[in-house]
């Protein structure tokens, strides 16, 4: 006998504004609204500070309905860049909400920020606000379907070669292990189940992209316009339980000027960076990392500098010989097919400086 449906997750909706008024007829519009299955649950912020906090605490937003001027003329704005640029957050969705259609020209903040759609309070109707957060929620949903896609097509079987029998055996087990992840999101985990889930992500990523290592095919698509920095805090969040489970402090910082946006192979140089820190990871398993990421203007070049110093340790002689076969031919050859380099100036326990660059085109 089967239990219960779990309860859908909702669509989480944070609104911005300082006018009270706002949240209230918000609400009222979005009163028992359901899309695809899933109620919108809604989010109250006063303030920047405010939703800075709801931001920390909530980190499956969907959507921010964000009022520009607030506690300062630009607030909005300002959070704008909070969310892309500190956070990283690419995937959420950002509506602006003005009273003050001439703080600001509509076309200008469009270019200028990277928001999804830009509505006057003035003009606004209960349809035309409907119909925005549904767009917008359709686009959070193919954005997440499509980065858990760019994962499982690391997978794919091997086009040749002596290992294409373990691509498929290997094959339907990472699915089956992605399509229970996926029914495992639809409940509402508590705190420690959701950490567990995070891990989970994070392990079948890494398993995803070991596998990915044996096949020599160069990265399919053209490269598209991305934001390194997410990027990067993709690849933090895939390996901290490494790092957690090694006891080291992993880390990075970004080049003062580095460009908010770049033209490139966005999935392949997330399977570059991932591959080659796992290696770093486990060839010297007590350093202590720091990553830098630079855009080198003249050679149009993305870098990746990674950086570590601590007390020397033996490694596992089966990584290692693993390194020195596969790992370091493949992340050579994955740098090259980028237009780039893989440059180890020194790679041991005791000290690990490791340049790659790719090619990179800016965009803004």
């Amino acid at each position: 006998m089967s239990g219960p449906n779990p309860t859908p997750l909702p669509w989480r909706v944070l609104i911005v504004d300082d006018e009270e008024g706002i949240h209230g007829i918000t609400r009222m519009i979005f009163r028992g609204y359901v899309f695809e299955g899933r109620p919108v649950e809604l989010i109250s912020a006063l303030s920047g500070r405010q939703a800075r906090e709801q931001l920390a605490r909530h980190g499956d937003i969907a959507l921010v309905l964000l009022d520009v001027v607030m506690e300062a003329d630009d607030e909005g704005l300002r959070l704008v860049n909070f969310i892309r640029e500190e956070l990283g957050n690419a995937q959420m969705r950002i509506i602006l909400r003005t009273g003050h259609p001439g703080f600001a020209l509509e076309t200008d903040i469009i270019v200028r920020y990277d928001i999804n759609d830009y509505l006057s309070k003035a003009e606004l109707s209960a349809s035309r606000l409907l119909t925005s957060v549904v767009v917008a929620l359709r686009a959070y949903r193919d954005i997440g379907n499509a980065g858990q896609q760019a994962w499982v097509t690391l997978t794919d079987q091997p086009a040749s070669g002596g290992h294409t029998l373990l691509g498929q055996m290997l094959q339907p087990l990472l699915n089956e292990a992605a399509s229970l992840n996926q029914r495992l999101q639809q409940f509402d985990l508590n705190p420690m189940a959701q950490d567990l889930l995070l891990e989970l992500n994070a392990q079948q990523a890494r398993l995803a992209c070991l596998c990915r290592q044996l096949d020599e095919r160069p990265p399919s698509g053209a490269p598209v316009e991305a934001q390194p920095r997410a990027l990067l805090n993709q690849l933090m969040r895939t390996l901290l339980p490494l790092a957690r489970t090694q006891r080291r402090l992993l880390d990075y910082r970004l080049q003062e000027n580095l460009p908010l946006r770049l033209q490139l192979h966005a999935d392949a140089t997330a399977q570059l960076w991932l591959a080659l820190l796992e290696h770093v990871m486990n060839t010297a398993p007590q350093t202590d990392l720091l990553l830098t990421l630079r855009y080198h203007r003249q050679a149009a070049t993305l870098e990746l500098l990674i950086q570590g110093g601590a007390s020397p340790a033996d490694t596992d002689p089966l990584r290692e010989s693993y390194w020195r076969d596969f790992g370091r031919a493949y992340c050579e050859r994955l740098a090259r097919m980028l237009g780039g380099e893989l440059d180890l100036l020194s790679l041991d326990p005791a000290s690990v400086w490791v340049s790659c660059s790719i090619g990179a085109t800016r965009t803004g």
